[in-house]
């Protein structure tokens, strides 16, 4: 079998990108006459999403229109609104009797996304060759998503920063009057005996211990 009838006749798809042309260089190839996604060499990490779907989806659409012949490798559940602002998780399966091999050699390869096989069997064949290769599959037990349904713009912003400073939060008093009753002075005040420290270098040693902790 030759290299372009594997790959479709479309050397586009693998070649370095070019943005007058349709793809750049894929995580997979796709082997539409042996249904099998082909993970590519040296790749040890796959979000299924962008590296293996959506690469799928403009593989189909070649220039050529060879690609779209293949029977149907891939289909995607969910993105419906539910109730309360969320919509469904999104859910990935191999149709068709397509299946994904990934490359020779030892190594670990970790994918990301709920992905299955409409049979309930693994979505990866072996290998041509026995190797040492661990598959991790990084699925998500979420079926939901929160979807954001408001954006807030400068006015928005200004109203809901009123409404804290206005609330009353100690009897009658605001947060802005408490603020505004604290004496100016205060961080002058000797908080630490011992170490006769004021309220701002006391803040500024706890604020020196975390930076160091953060950079460790």
């Amino acid at each position: 079998m030759s290299l372009s009838i594997l790959y479709g006749a479309d050397w586009v798809f693998w070649e370095a990108y070019n943005p007058l042309q349709f793809l750049g260089e894929q995580k997979v190839v796709f082997d539409g006459l042996n249904k099998l996604i082909l993970v590519s060499e040296g790749v040890t990490e796959l979000d299924f999403r962008v590296d293996v779907y959506s690469a799928w989806k403009e593989w189909v659409q070649d220039p050529n229109h060879l690609n779209a012949g293949f029977v149907q490798a891939l289909t995607a559940v969910g993105g419906d609104p539910l109730p309360g602002a969320r919509s469904l998780g999104t859910t990935y399966f191999l149709e068709n009797g397509w299946r994904m091999r990934t490359w020779e050699g030892d190594h670990e390869l970790t994918v990301t996304g709920n992905v299955f096989t409409r049979e309930g069997d693994s979505i990866f064949v072996p290998t041509l060759e026995p190797w040492n290769i661990i598959i991790n599959l990084n699925t998500s037990t979420l079926v939901e998503t929160i979807t954001l349904s408001t954006t807030l713009n400068t006015n928005d912003a200004e109203l809901v920063a009123n409404s804290v400073w206005n609330a009353t939060i100690q009897g009658a008093n605001s947060a802005l009057d408490i603020l505004l009753s604290v004496d100016e002075d205060v961080w002058n005040y000797i908080i630490d005996v011992p170490r006769n420290q004021t309220a701002q270098e006391k803040l500024r040693k706890i604020a020196s211990k975390i930076q160091d902790i953060a950079l460790q």
